[in-house]
């Protein structure tokens, strides 16, 4: 459920692009070594606490277990600029200590250009529910789970109360309305905003 990390990845606008090159080869030393750059929010990643908020918990302050654990991957189809609204997320069935996963349809663009602009998004009245729900982390096929208006205030709102988001997750219409168990570990990074991760869901 993860986007391939290349140098044809999009990035978001003002973050680092991805420069993957050979540094070491076989035919002159023996083995291969890519030299990696890229942005801590490149492809699918993380958000944790540091990343909106100065003196935020940073990656490495994170439990392992909130990356991972029991999700419903559900299907809320939008289009260009759309809420995901408080109603919607009221349908959905969801028990303390679950992992929401949400399939907009948004994933059909992620290595277009139109990948960043005009995404749907949550709206911020949905946070508090979601939060009252109990949920621990929270993750959708878009790049950013708040929209250009919102100043980043659903993002804040999960994140202060402890629940981790994962953006630019792909390949979620095959699973949508099943409970699986899922997984987003991020790399270990000593004081990250974020992390790329690689995302995987088995049946429970």
């Amino acid at each position: 459920m993860s986007l391939k990390i290349s140098n044809e990845l999009p990035t978001y606008p003002g973050d680092p692009t991805v420069n993957i090159s050979p540094k070491i080869e076989y035919k002159d030393k023996g083995c291969n070594v890519l030299s990696l750059c890229m942005g801590t929010h490149s492809g699918t990643h993380v958000d944790v606490p540091l990343h909106l908020i100065d003196g935020g918990a940073s990656l490495d302050q994170i439990q392992l277990d909130r990356f991972m654990g029991e999700a419903l991957f559900a299907e809320i189809i939008k289009g260009p600029n759309e809420k995901i609204t408080l109603d919607e997320v009221k349908k959905l069935n969801l028990k303390d200590g679950d992992i929401l996963i949400v399939r907009t349809g948004w994933e059909t663009n992620s290595y277009k250009e139109n990948y960043f602009k005009g995404f749907p998004y949550f709206s911020v009245a949905a946070a508090d529910y979601l939060i009252s729900k109990g949920i621990k982390a929270i993750g959708a096929d878009i790049p950013a789970v708040d929209g250009p208006k919102q100043n980043g205030a659903f993002h804040i709102k999960m994140m202060l109360s402890g629940i981790v988001i994962i953006e630019a997750l792909t390949n979620l219409k095959q699973i949508s309305g099943k409970r699986m168990f899922f997984s987003a570990l991020p790399l270990n990074i000593l004081c990250a905003d974020g992390s790329p991760v690689r995302a995987i869901a088995f049946e429970i």
